[in-house]
């Protein structure tokens, strides 16, 4: 449901909740060896992982503020030194 987050905080207006639908939720780890074999389809009958019905717009906002520090703490230690 991160990316459904992330929707939800930078465009909401693309995002329709209403039709959100739960997937595999088994941990990536558990399910990615059959994932690369087979395919979503084979763990996952709709095609979705994870579970979008629980994302919200105040995670999105975190999520994309993290990934913005993330970003943004290499270039700045990187331009401090000239």
């Amino acid at each position: 449901y991160q990316e459904t987050s992330l929707m939800l905080h930078l465009d909401p207006t693309r995002v329709h909740l209403e039709r959100a639908e739960p997937g595999h939720t088994a941990p990536l780890a558990e399910i990615l060896l059959t994932m690369q074999e087979k395919g979503v389809r084979e763990i996952s009958a709709n095609g979705i992982l994870g579970d979008p019905t629980q994302a919200s717009r105040i995670l999105g906002e975190q999520l994309f503020n993290k990934a913005v520090e993330q970003a943004i703490t290499p270039y700045d230690a990187l331009t401090s030194r000239f």
